[in-house]
């Protein structure tokens, strides 16, 4: 009987330290990637969303077309659905959270071309995007959007995120 009890606490605490790990390391990517995206310049954006596309389209065999919105917002949504190959297709040795540097960019690109945000940057920050309204202006953070949709996100998130941005711009 001390046996089982004893197995059954060793696997109670291996669970335990596997979950923990799980935390620190979600964590310690997330820290990664805040650190990198910060580190990207104005000219990195059109090039990274370009990688985005033709990642997409040699590694997922997944065509994305800025021009199309709807259709683009949906595939990157769904290319979510499977975190951990999104992860490993972009992956690099160094960053394995290296998508959302080319998703992230993807995803304002859309924003710019459909919803006309414009690409801001401020030193030591990541690029980020503004939109006029009719009392100033609104920002959003397509980077910290893809890292949060992916620590978080639920189905349809981006598809409606796009949605809302290009809802902003109609009421201006």
């Amino acid at each position: 009987m001390w046996w089982a009890v004893s197995i059954c606490g060793g696997l109670v605490l291996i669970i335990g330290l596997l979950f923990v790990w799980g935390l620190l390391h979600l964590r310690q990517s997330r820290r990664k990637a805040e650190a990198e995206i910060r580190l990207i310049e104005l000219v990195d954006i059109e090039p990274l969303a370009r990688e985005c596309v033709d990642v997409f389209r040699r590694k997922l065999g997944i065509n994305l077309d800025l021009n199309d919105c709807e259709d683009t917002a949906q595939k990157l949504d769904d290319a979510f659905q499977d975190r951990k190959k999104l992860k490993d297709t972009f992956a690099r040795a160094d960053f394995y959270w290296y998508f959302v540097k080319p998703v992230g960019a993807c995803l304002g690109e859309l924003l710019r071309r459909h919803a006309k945000h414009q690409w801001r940057k401020q030193t030591d920050a990541a690029p980020f995007m503004e939109v006029a309204l009719r009392d100033g202006t609104s920002e959003v953070y397509p980077f910290e959007k893809v890292i949060k949709h992916i620590t978080v996100g639920e189905p349809g998130d981006l598809v409606a995120y796009m949605e809302f941005a290009k809802s902003i711009n109609q009421t201006v």
